[in-house]
């Protein structure tokens, strides 16, 4: 595999799963045209079921092999509270609304700072790739992050939150590295589970 389709318009997210896979000179592209993605509720209990969900409609209605991604957050703080994001990282409480990236920085440096104002915290990834006859293969895999309180006054469209956390060989904000510098934080972060999981696909 050359080349993968992933079903999402954002870049962020594109250039992430791209910069992580760049080790195995595997090529990622997203869909430019929106409306070809039907909408999937996401029904799943875990990030990885929801990935699933979206992979298997997406490689459908796209005729192609396709590759989806989400994400959970969980703030070591927050074990049994409400607040705790979990599969809402993108609602708030609860809320069916999405808020927007500027929104999003808001709320969590909010979180944040009634936590301390630095806060442990625990990516977890579920990746999906689905083939357009319904065959789909998934994983998981996540890491450890430390959100600050005061965001960077730079934001990555698509990715808000790294606007709240800093590389910690640097200091830098993510939001502030240059795709270079961030393609080589995704190889250090997801890249080894990532690219073992691509590697392993075989149709």
């Amino acid at each position: 595999m050359t080349e993968i389709l992933m079903a999402t318009t954002n870049q962020a997210k594109i250039d992430q799963v791209g910069g992580a896979l760049v080790g195995i000179g595997v090529k990622v592209v997203g869909v430019t045209d929106k409306s070809l993605l039907p909408e999937v509720e996401e029904t799943g209990t875990t990030a990885l079921e929801n990935a699933q969900l979206k992979a298997i409609a997406f490689a459908k209605a796209l005729g192609r092999v396709v590759l989806s991604m989400d994400n959970t957050l969980y703030f070591d703080k927050l074990d049994g509270d409400p607040r705790q994001p979990g599969l809402n990282v993108r609602r708030f409480a609860g809320e069916r609304k999405k808020p927007t990236d500027e929104e999003m920085v808001v709320y969590y440096s909010q979180l944040v700072k009634e936590l301390g104002g630095e806060a442990a915290a625990r990516w977890e990834y579920g990746v999906c790739i689905a083939a357009p006859d319904g065959r789909s293969k998934g994983t998981t895999f996540g890491y450890a992050t430390t959100f600050t309180a005061t965001p960077s006054l730079t934001m990555l469209p698509g990715y808000p939150l790294e606007s709240l956390q800093k590389d910690l060989e640097t200091g830098n904000y993510r939001s502030e590295m240059s795709q270079q510098e961030l393609s080589g934080l995704w190889q250090k972060k997801i890249g080894t589970p990532l690219s073992n999981f691509v590697a392993s696909i075989d149709f």
